[in-house]
């Protein structure tokens, strides 16, 4: 990863505009909502604790930069949960003070297509930014594969890189460093166009100072960026003229402008680059065009963010990128009514949830919002959602579509005005993904902030609900009962503390009991059972519990939903270290439409006379129960 980091002249901008803008209402905001609570502060950030008790970070790196490096690290809870890791060294204050400028501007932006923070750590001379994954790398390496990028999927990728940039704008951040080593695939599949946008170290907040250090890189850098100077200033803009040069790149696989420093500056200021012969001859009128409008000397001159997003280039149905099933878009619109009955507390805790989720789980949602927020702006206003239910479910669907201002007032958790990227997804990704094992440890981690110990105590409760955003709408007492009550609810063994097993209990059974998911449109029955079936005995042998119980929760669904004919589920024993040596099979007759029969393996479960164990198929009762050392036990 070319530069991935950038660099910075430390011109006085370092020590301007570090502490963020509060968050822009830019959206009406409507009466009757909840007390706001800014999800953005949930994101743990650990001062002198050990990050490698945590995650085991590979020691090859995947980028590097001037100030430091990227690893992939996992999760040493659940191995199979691959995050990114930059590393970056904090050598004087002015670097330390840009650092923590850029963990605010990751904190503030909440859009499908910004790669999340997830956490961060700081131990003596380094600090770790703890990101989401994305596996498919960077533009940059698949325009050196492919020597450029087709112009359907060119126009998609500038399409989704415009809508964060208008989102960044709209909240005073410039990203300033915009080039294809910072645009990156979120998945390895080719065929898979989602990207993500990476590297906010020279991310500014100009809303609160001007702007006036020459920074970024060379190719990309606007103009007014390369000549700034200490008494001059330059606007977002500048991100702009960055854009038009991707755009060029990815069209073409040659850079615009080259030579030294002073030819291509002199070509910038003439708008004097190459745009005809192969392959241009094949691109549309309408790429070419939005390229020219961009790639204009004077700032003002060029097209502004919200003209880009028009642009018949991006707007062409032939550019849209995948759309979401109606099926799946009904659901989602299902979960987000069903959601806003829950309570606030555990609206809030699992928008914790889905702050922690990267894209792999949020791919259907993700389709889903893009095709809802028609603006492009990276949220959803009122008038917005309800297009969005008309449009799926019909105008004449009276039932779908009441109550629809009610249910956005309680989506809106921060009192924005609009539904932000987070807030959508924890409303539409219902149970069965809200409720994954490995999902709420990540979640549980947000409120372990003090000694990471895989306990959370009274006070930890207390330090996160005292966070001065949510001190605005709950008052210290307030926030001194609701810790208590989570206490009371959470603490089965009474020991003060609640430990991941209580939380996975307490965040299931809470979701059971609101029922946050709809039904779900699943493939055909007997197809998906035998796939869950062979999934589960493969959870069981590797012993991960967790798994195992997500999976007969899958499991239970799919045999509900049968016609009541009986369906043989066989489950063959495990063997060796983790299970009896039999290698019977046991199978049982799934005989009861409503209530689905399925084999696991449990210890210490009321016995039914028989041989078996007979346990309730209630939400949270497998999370101890499971151990391949006993006989079968039958879910009823």
């Amino acid at each position: 990863m070319a530069d991935v980091f950038g660099t910075s002249e430390g011109s006085g901008e370092a020590n301007d505009g570090l502490a963020p803008l509060p968050s822009p209402v830019s959206k009406t905001k409507t009466e009757g909502v909840r007390n706001s609570v800014n999800f953005r502060n949930f994101m743990p950030e650990h001062i002198n604790k050990e990050i490698t008790r945590r995650y085991n970070i590979d020691k090859c790196e995947i980028g590097a930069g001037g100030y430091g490096k990227v690893y992939i690290a996992k999760d040493r809870h659940f191995e199979d949960r691959l995050v990114a890791i930059k590393k970056v060294v904090k050598h004087d204050a002015q670097k330390t003070a840009a650092f923590r400028c850029e963990i605010e501007i990751m904190k503030e932006l909440d859009h499908p297509n910004i790669c999340k923070l997830l956490e961060t750590y700081e131990q003596g001379r380094f600090m770790f930014f703890v990101m989401e994954f994305c596996e498919g790398g960077e533009v940059f390496d698949r325009i050196m594969e492919t020597g450029l990028i087709a112009e359907d999927i060119t126009a998609d990728i500038i399409r989704q890189v415009s809508t964060a940039l208008k989102y960044a704008h709209s909240r005073g951040i410039a990203h300033r460093d915009m080039k294809p080593e910072n645009i990156v695939f979120c998945n390895s599949d080719v065929t898979n166009s989602h990207v993500k946008v990476i590297d906010w170290g020279l991310g500014f907040y100009f809303g609160q100072t001007r702007m006036k250090s020459a920074v970024g890189s060379l190719t990309y850098a606007a103009p007014e960026v390369l000549e700034a100077k200490e008494t001059e200033e330059y606007s977002s803009a500048c991100d702009l003229w960055s854009l038009g040069i991707v755009a060029y790149v990815m069209l073409c696989g040659k850079p615009p402008f080259w030579g030294s420093h002073n030819e291509q500056l002199k070509s910038m200021k003439q708008e004097r680059y190459p745009i005809t012969g192969e392959p241009w001859t094949s691109i549309s009128a309408h790429a070419k065009d939005f390229i020219k409008r961009l790639l204009k000397k004077r700032p003002d001159q060029r097209m502004s963010i919200d003209k880009v997003l028009m642009h018949p280039w991006l707007t062409s149905k032939n550019n849209m990128g995948p759309a979401a099933t109606k099926a799946v878009a009904q659901n989602v619109l299902s979960n987000l009514k069903n959601f806003s009955q829950t309570s606030q507390f555990f609206s809030i805790c699992v928008t914790s949830v889905a702050r922690q989720l990267d894209h792999r789980h949020l791919r259907d949602i993700h389709l889903v919002f893009r095709e809802m927020d028609t603006n492009g702006d990276g949220t959803l206003d009122i008038e917005e959602v309800k297009e969005g239910f008309k449009k799926i479910y019909g105008m004449n669907s009276s039932q779908e579509l009441t109550d629809i201002e009610a249910m956005f007032n309680k989506l809106d958790i921060d009192g924005s005005g609009a539904i932000d990227y987070t807030e959508f997804c924890a409303a539409g990704i219902g149970e069965k993904v809200s409720c994954q094992e490995y999902v709420l440890w990540a979640a549980f981690k947000t409120f372990d902030v003090q000694d990471d110990n895989g306990q959370i105590s009274k006070d930890e409760i207390m330090q996160v609900l005292g966070n001065k955003d949510v001190e605005k709408a709950w008052s210290k007492d307030v926030c001194s009962d609701v810790a208590q009550e989570i206490m009371d609810m959470c603490d089965g063994d009474g020991n003060g503390e609640i430990d991941f097993e209580e939380w996975m209990t307490m965040m299931r059974t809470a979701s059971a009991k609101n029922g946050i998911e709809a039904d779900e449109r699943e493939p055909e029955i007997g197809t998906q059972e035998h796939e869950l079936v062979e999934a589960l005995q493969d959870a069981e042998v590797t012993g991960k519990t967790g798994k195992a119980y997500d999976i007969l929760l899958d499991l239970n669904r799919v045999g509900a939903k049968g016609d009541g004919a009986p369906q043989p589920v066989v489950v063959k024993k495990p063997t060796g270290p983790r299970g009896p040596s039999t290698g019977r099979a046991q199978e049982v007759s799934m005989t009861k439409p409503k209530q689905s029969i399925i084999v696991a393996y449990g210890s210490g479960l009321p016995r039914d006379g028989t041989g078996s164990d007979v346990v309730d198929a209630r939400a949270g009762t497998l999370t101890h129960a499971l151990c391949a050392e006993s006989p079968p036990c039958v879910l009823l």
